[in-house]
């Protein structure tokens, strides 16, 4: 644990699952008043669900691709200062096996205006190769924060909270590259926001972990 300004922030380690990164997160900033969180059921991706539909009309297959659907998703708001291990391991405990709880990148103030915080889905599986790659990556870019293996993948956080046009120019960046999810950008551009899953289901039962710190 450190102390900035007489508020105790608990250091990010690696191994450290949800609840450690998280609440380190939210505790990085003390502007920050609160977090959103998304409860949704994760699906196969796209690709997969058309291999296994060959036979589909070209039109079904477009329709696929272009959806875009977050509005069954239950979201949950929670002040930084009710934020506690205890509350996050309470809100997964209590889930059903088939949901997953995901942070939002998008996020408010004491102010009252909305941050985001800077999250990028890759597709890369991990090894060690692959996380070398995105580390030079993500330290082209500038950007502090935190690699996480997700199991299929990796996930990146930072520490840095952007404004919306600082947000819109570094998921811009990130398409450039071939190894960023271009649809999950897709997805969080028109939603204005993305979110990460943050806990393990039955579809994906990796817990997602710290494997990189990057400052």
């Amino acid at each position: 644990m450190r102390k900035e300004k007489n508020i105790t922030i608990p250091e990010i380690r690696v191994g450290d699952t949800a609840p450690g990164f998280v609440l380190a997160l939210a505790q990085m900033n003390p502007q920050l008043k609160s977090l959103s969180f998304s409860i949704y059921s994760p699906m196969p991706g796209v690709h997969e669900r058309l291999a296994n539909s060959p036979e589909r009309a070209a039109a079904n297959r477009v329709d696929d691709f272009l959806h875009h659907d977050n509005s069954p998703n239950e979201h949950w708001q929670v002040l930084v200062s009710d934020l506690t291990h205890e509350v996050l391991r309470e809100k997964v405990a209590n889930l059903p096996s088939h949901l997953a709880l995901a942070l939002d990148s998008k996020c408010i103030f004491q102010d009252g205006s909305f941050k985001y915080i800077p999250m990028m889905d890759f597709k890369p599986p991990p090894n060690a190769n692959n996380l070398e790659l995105l580390k030079q990556l993500l330290e082209r870019l500038a950007c502090r924060g935190i690699i996480i293996d997700s199991g299929a993948s990796y996930h990146f956080y930072g520490f840095d909270f952007f404004d919306y046009a600082q947000w819109r120019e570094f998921m811009g960046k990130c398409l450039l590259a071939p190894w960023p999810d271009s649809r999950w950008i897709g997805h969080s551009l028109i939603a204005d926001g993305g979110d990460l899953r943050i806990s393990a289901t039955e579809l994906k039962p990796k817990a997602p972990s710290v494997c990189a710190i990057l400052r």
